[in-house]
């Protein structure tokens, strides 16, 4: 299978019980399978595409500050090798992009998930993972 452009997309939500009914109901009928569930986050997963809820604090402001809030967290694209996470984080940090994390091991989420993190010129968080190369 080819390698997907987005990773997955992870969203917030400070009702998470409600949150799971919602899309209990609403991605199965689009196709979707129930990958993983855990106390503080679930997901699901389509053609390669996982969308992500995690339990999060509610906030007026969209600043990422390490805590989870409702809303967009971020968007993770997918890197066809390490090099190349590698790469683009040489290129941003040089455009001087905010980078969160810099590539390295993501070992909570496995010893082949390679990642970096950076903020888009509005301050959105990007992820750009190579997961198996």
């Amino acid at each position: 299978m080819p390698v997907q452009p987005v990773h997955h997309l992870a969203i917030g939500t400070d009702a998470l019980n409600v949150a799971k009914k919602f899309y209990g109901a609403l991605l199965p009928a689009l196709g979707f399978d129930l990958v993983f569930e855990k106390d503080d986050r679930f997901g699901y997963q389509r053609d390669g595409f996982e969308l992500i809820v995690i339990k999060a604090e509610s906030t007026a402001d969209d600043l990422y500050d390490g805590k989870r809030h409702v809303g967009f967290d971020h968007l993770a694209l997918n890197a066809d090798s390490r090099a190349i996470v590698d790469e683009c984080a040489k290129q941003l940090d040089e455009l001087g992009a905010e980078i969160d994390d810099p590539p390295a091991i993501v070992a909570e989420l496995g010893d082949d998930y390679y990642a970096m993190y950076v903020r888009d010129p509005s301050g959105l968080r990007i992820e750009v993972v190579c997961q198996g190369g």
